[in-house]
């Protein structure tokens, strides 16, 4: 819901410092073409490609402007998540960021599952998870699209489309501090100087964030603490504008994340290990109690460059070129057996680089609008992976004849001939081309028809080479750690290609009933592309799974109220899934090791509806809601349970709660000539949710509450503020992902989110 218009309506109205980000101010031009896509105090978005208002966007689409990203107090995009109706948004075990809409994501972090919902940064896809979760400094606004994309965005929109705009370099000098400090030894600093080089031809940003932090978990085995974090990012922009008819915007940013440890899940069920002699060890009773033997990287380095192109020959016609390469150094050490014993200990180290180039077409006249061009994307991933125990002697699962029936145990493997591979170096390259289209016709002065068309080709290519117990003398994977050492020998090596095409049509009729009240229904297809299990060991397992589709099918009512102080929009949808890919864990039946299916899961359905209401009742007071309901099921679905394929359509869709809402209220008062208080809450309510495939009684996260607010003094012209903030106020333990590992190695565990968080800010706009 937009929001820009309240701070202009209020007294000192400007550009409120935020979180790292300022609203455009008189020094900072908005978006080409969009100052007259709105009226005064309208959000401008871009939902489909072109600037316009968010009442006249026929999409479900929930815009956030600088201001009610302050609000929400949003370090990074999961301070979203309870805002938008039907969204799951947070980091997953890999650092990975994990978004579910509607239903339909991924949470596998590895490179071969592509995300369900693309993540653009200014257009530009991120293609790796991990890449994904984004620190929200230096924003314009964030947008949140629910639903396929399948016809305008780039690749793999089939659950929607999360995109973050940067602020353009100023025309006016301007820049802004701030300065932080918070319990867990929160530590931040955020800047932001922009403004002209060369007149109006040349303009400029640099833009920072420097966020440390210590773990809220406590390692019991280490005495630690566990999941901390240390992340630098910047931005810096460059934007030549010879004629008001063209310009070129070069954009680099860059993200380094160096924390001590990685997160470690909590041992939430019992698991027997052999240490050497049998040792069952109990469930743990404190959520933020861990016992982690390996956690001791996490580290990334995520780097982008992209250079953007625009020429207006005609006043009705635009093209656009956007050019973009990015890359992404990822590794990780992860202690998914939730015990000190070095059991299910896993290494990954990523190596990433993509190039993307689009090329588009706007035309707009009175009646007809069209936005069409093509687009190429490649991708390359070599990522090395494999079990990481820091020492000489892995550990694999074994059934001696005294061990307790029906638990695993293990035992070294120097005492078992195992088949399997403990290493594996997978390198996938993809190739993706798209030729695209959207038109708007105006039918009368209030009826519009809407159709778009996307054909997309992609072909993959995926091998993975294997040691069984590296030996050094036997290597055939390159940078492998001198520590993981053993007895083995080279696997046979496994190769695929295969190519995938689609057609992923649109069409949407909308109705202006009044100035204030749209009206449109919509229907679309999506697809996300094909691919190779990165997990596979054999070449049976190595055939591609199939694409996966969605036919949506979307009603809206987008009001407006009391000459714009109250805004409402309403929404229902039907969506029709085939081919779902999802990663399930358990056991080989014949050897009992740990063993993962990624396989395409049948069908699936959701329905459900979508209330956001923004409202400004009196001088000073705004008030934001949402409301999700959602019933989302599997009709074919069979998963690996354990050392078994079983049918589990009867149980729910992952992140998907029935019931999801949120109420948020800023009151702002004037305290002296000089001095404005501020004070806001925001309470959210989801219902109750599977967070991980198999939807274990286990691991199932009840419903619950969560409640944020903060309090602040500042200047009625905002050149200055003071805040004080707490989340999750009461403390809840909110549990956000898991791992159903009962087959291997025999526990369950999960993850949770922070604790009561709080910190006082100073925040300075110059």
């Amino acid at each position: 819901m937009g929001n820009a218009a309240r701070w202009k309506a209020g007294p000192g109205a400007g550009a409120l410092l935020i979180l790292g980000a300022v609203e455009p101010a008189s020094g900072q031009d908005a978006a080409p073409q969009a100052t007259e896509a709105a009226a005064e105090g309208e959000i401008v978005v871009t939902a489909r490609r072109r600037a316009e208002s968010l009442h006249d966007v026929p999409v479900a689409v929930s815009a956030f402007d600088a201001n009610r990203i302050s609000e929400l107090q949003a370090d990074d995009l999961s301070g979203l998540r309870y805002s938008v109706p039907n969204l799951y948004l947070d980091q997953g075990d890999g650092g990975n960021a994990v978004i579910y809409i509607r239903g339909v994501g991924q949470n596998d972090s590895l490179a071969f599952a592509d995300p369900g919902v693309g993540v653009y940064v200014d257009d530009v896809f991120i293609a790796r998870s991990q890449a994904a979760f984004l620190e929200l400094f230096d924003v314009e606004r964030v947008e949140v699209l629910r639903g396929p994309q399948g016809t305008l965005y780039g690749r793999n929109t089939i659950g929607g489309a999360v995109k973050f705009v940067s602020t353009r370099p100023a025309r006016e000098p301007e820049g802004y501090l701030e300065a932080g400090a918070g319990n867990f030894d929160l530590l931040t600093l955020r800047g932001r100087i922009s403004g002209p080089l060369a007149g109006d031809v040349l303009r400029g940003k640099i833009a920072f964030a420097v966020t440390r932090r210590d773990g809220y978990n406590d390692n019991l085995f280490t005495g630690e603490d566990d999941g901390d974090l240390e992340t630098y990012a910047g931005r810096i922009a460059l934007l030549f504008e010879p004629s008001s008819r063209f310009e070129l915007l070069l954009s680099a940013d860059g993200r380094i994340d160096r924390p001590d440890t990685s997160r470690s899940p909590h041992r939430e069920t019992p698991i027997t290990v052999a240490a050497p002699a049998v040792t069952t060890l109990p469930a743990l009773g404190d959520p933020y109690h861990v016992e982690a033997n390996a956690n001791g990287l996490n580290d990334l380095d995520a780097y982008g460059v992209s250079l953007t192109a625009r020429w207006r020959p005609s006043d009705r016609i635009t093209l656009e070129s956007i050019t973009a390469y990015r890359t992404m150094d990822f590794d990780l050490i992860l202690d998914t057996d939730a015990s000190p014993y070095p059991v299910l200990d896993i290494l990954l180290r990523q190596d990433q680089r993509q190039f993307s180039q689009e090329l588009r077409l706007l035309y707009q006249d009175q009646s007809f609008t069209f936005t069409g061009g093509v687009y190429y994307f490649y991708d390359r991933d070599i990522s090395f992976s494999g079990y990481d125990d820091g020492a000489a002697t892995i550990f694999f699962p074994s059934c001696p004849a005294n061990a307790p029936d029906p638990t695993p145990v293990f035992c070294s493997v120097t005492s078992l001939n195992f088949p399997n591979a403990a290493l594996a170096e997978t390198r996938q390259i993809t190739n993706s081309y798209a030729v695209f289209g959207d038109g708007t016709y105006a039918l009368t002065d209030r009826l519009s028809l809407s159709a778009g068309l996307r054909y997309t080709y992609e072909r993959r290519s995926s091998g993975r080479t294997f040691e069984n117990f590296f030996d050094p003398a036997v290597s055939v994977i390159g940078d492998t750690p001198p520590y993981l050492q053993g007895v083995g020998v080279p696997g046979q090596p496994i190769r695929g290609r295969a190519s995938f095409e689609a057609f992923t049509p649109r069409v949407s009729i909308s109705y202006d009933a009044t100035d204030d009240v749209l009206i449109y229904a919509s229907a679309a297809r999506g697809f996300k592309s094909g691919g190779f299990d990165g997990r596979a060991a054999r070449d049976f397992a190595f055939r591609p799974f199939r694409p996966e589709y969605v036919w949506s099918y979307e009603g809206g009512i987008k009001t407006r109220w009391l000459g714009g102080r109250l805004t409402a929009n309403a929404a229902v949808f039907y969506n029709d899934y085939t081919d779902m890919q999802v990663t399930s864990f358990g056991a080989d039946p014949a050897t009992g090791v740990f063993q993962s299916l990624f396989t395409n899961a049948g069908r699936a359905r959701a329905y459900g509806a979508e209330l956001e209401l923004s409202a400004r009742p009196v001088r000073g007071l705004t008030v934001d809601a949402s409301l999700g309901y959602l019933d989302a099921r599997y009709r074919e679905f069979e998963v690996l349970v354990g050392t078994a394929i079983s049918d589990v359509s009867d149980r729910r869709m992952v992140n998907a709660p029935r019931w999801n809402g949120s109420i948020g209220a800023t009151w702002r008062v004037p305290l002296s000539a000089r001095l404005v208080g501020t004070i806001h809450a925001d309470a959210a309510w989801r219902d109750t949710s599977a967070i991980e495939i198999t939807d274990s009684p286990v691991l199932r996260q009840p419903a619950y509450g969560l409640l944020n607010g903060f309090v602040a003094i500042g200047s009625p012209d905002e050149r200055w503020q003071l805040r004080a903030g707490v989340k999750n106020i009461t403390d809840k333990a909110i549990r956000v992902q898991g791992f159903n590992l009962e087959g291997f190695p025999g526990v369950q565990a999960g993850f949770y989110a922070a604790p009561r968080t709080y910190d006082l800010r100073l925040m300075l706009r110059f």
